[in-house]
């Protein structure tokens, strides 16, 4: 290998360790509900990784739907009792008319995560649909920063 190509590999490597960031592993736990919020504290900008398909229904043992989405939240509000919570709207079309979509969700410190969406009309915020999900880090939810 020649020396221009060793230094250019040299460089690259220094580099991109500047561009990785810490990634919540995909294990559930209260190690990387740790990571999370001590990243939230650092004032971290995170991205959360969430395939509902690897969540179940709440209050039942049925699996999510097939979506996988990616999402960066503005705010966080870590709670008296330790809980990380986040929420974020959009405003779409769904098949037959303009909706809002609000997804809101709650991070406890055992990993575990509470998912909620409510699509709204956007013409008069009346609820079309209203749904909720169990998720863990690492299962269902993943967040990089």
């Amino acid at each position: 290998m020649s020396n221009d190509l060793r230094n250019y590999a040299a460089t690259l490597a220094i580099v991109t360790s500047f561009w990785t960031h810490p990634v919540i592993a995909d294990e559930p736990g209260s190690a990387y509900y740790a990571a999370l919020n001590k990243a939230i504290v650092a004032g971290k900008e995170l991205r959360m990784l969430v395939d509902l398909s690897a969540c179940q229904v709440h209050g039942t043992n049925a699996a999510g739907p097939a979506i996988k989405a990616s999402m960066r939240f503005d705010g966080y509000m870590i709670q008296p009792d330790g809980t990380i919570a986040f929420a974020t709207t959009h405003f779409t079309v769904g098949p037959d008319k303009a909706v809002r979509e609000f997804l809101s969700f709650r991070v406890h410190a055992n990993g575990r995560i509470e998912a909620r969406t409510m699509i709204l009309d956007a013409v008069n915020d009346a609820v079309l649909k209203d749904t909720a999900f169990d998720c863990e880090i690492g299962k269902g939810a993943i967040f990089h920063w």
